[in-house]
């Protein structure tokens, strides 16, 4: 599957009021690339560096990137990572795919729970009996509103 990466890259000490706070000197979209976040950070960074504005020069800058599958990353230094480090890096973004999956197959469940009850008249119990392997009776119980926080 690819992913499309959407990536922002802020010089916090050349922010001011006239060229915005919360807009981004540099941004962009990737639905190309066969890399990490992380990868793609460092090298947004370092291309920025070769070829950012002289007002720019010199600054510290980070780049923050995501991914439409649920990767993430913020990257303040562009030198490359090697080894155990990008292995680290590849299982963080790893988990953070399967986080953001397991969080969309939860609202997907939440769903067909409230459908099987509104539409094919389940009760709440025979709900939270074929849920069982995967939800414990309270979390059952408060998707379907039995249960408050």
């Amino acid at each position: 599957m690819d992913s499309t990466f959407t990536y922002e890259l802020r010089v916090p000490a050349a922010a001011n009021a006239a060229e915005g706070w919360e807009k981004p000197a540099y941004d962009g979209e990737m639905t190309t690339w066969g890399g990490t976040a992380h990868d793609l950070g460092r090298l947004v960074l370092q291309r920025w560096r070769e070829t950012c504005e002289e007002k720019y020069r010199g600054l510290p800058a980070v780049v923050e990137v995501h991914s439409d599958d649920g990767r993430h990353a913020v990257i303040d230094d562009s030198t490359p990572v090697h080894g155990p480090t990008l292995a680290l890096e590849c299982a963080v973004e790893e988990a953070q795919v399967a986080d953001l999956a397991h969080d969309v197959k939860r609202q997907e469940l939440a769903e067909a729970m409230r459908d099987a009850r509104e539409f094919d008249g389940l009760s709440n119990r025979n709900i939270e009996h074929r849920v069982r392997f995967v939800l414990v009776p309270n979390e059952a119980r408060k998707i379907l509103g039995e249960e408050k926080n």
